[in-house]
């Protein structure tokens, strides 16, 4: 009952301490780990924020949501710059992700994100290229990922595209349109290449 009362107090005085909005049960923070506007931020139970990865609710009405039992790995950076980020439960996110969610993205349950992936959510007005505007006028459609896919190293996803349930997107593609579910995709741009069901 003691230690119970003790770790619950811990955990409070973490919350506080670093200002989350809320905090899971057997959560881990590296020390190493940087969240910024803490108070956008949630994190569900049995989250792992690695040394060096970084967390920024940015922005007016920004906000992070990590589900539960997803892993932030070493120099992971998750970025909403406005908008918002929704990692769903059993998500792994590896060294040296980046998310830009201006738009929002939406990553579903059980998906797995290989090493230097970059996903997008917005984009440039390229006519204001030059113009003081152009770092701050821009637009977003948003990024969905549904349950259960696989993304592989140095991928690419632009914004606007949505990913289907059981999707792999190969290692280095760019994808620029929908994936649809149960789909391989390879290459620049990503194109179909192998439909995944089983028959």
């Amino acid at each position: 009952m003691k230690k119970n009362l003790l770790k619950l107090f811990g955990k409070k005085l973490f919350c506080v301490f670093r200002r989350l909005r809320s905090f899971g049960e057997d959560t881990y923070v590296s020390p190493l780990a940087e969240l910024v506007y803490p108070q956008g931020i949630t994190l569900g139970k049995g989250v792992v924020l690695e040394r060096h990865s970084r967390v920024l609710a940015n922005g007016k009405d920004a906000s992070v949501e990590i589900g539960d039992f997803t892993t932030l790995s070493p120099y992971a950076l998750l970025k909403s710059d406005g908008g918002s980020i929704r990692l769903g439960k059993y998500v792994s996110i590896h060294d040296y992700c980046v998310l830009y969610g201006y738009g929002g993205i939406t990553i579903g349950n059980d998906v797995h994100i290989a090493a230097h992936t970059v996903m997008v959510a917005s984009e440039h007005k390229y006519e204001k290229l030059g113009s003081p505007d152009f770092s701050i006028d821009m637009e977003g459609k948003g990024i969905k990922i549904e349950d259960n896919v696989w993304i592989g190293a140095r991928a690419v996803i632009l914004d606007g595209v949505t990913i289907g349930t059981h999707a792999v997107i190969g290692a280095g593609a760019v994808v620029t349109k929908d994936i649809p579910a149960y789909s391989l995709a390879l290459g620049v741009p990503a194109r179909i290449a192998k439909d995944l069901r089983v028959k």
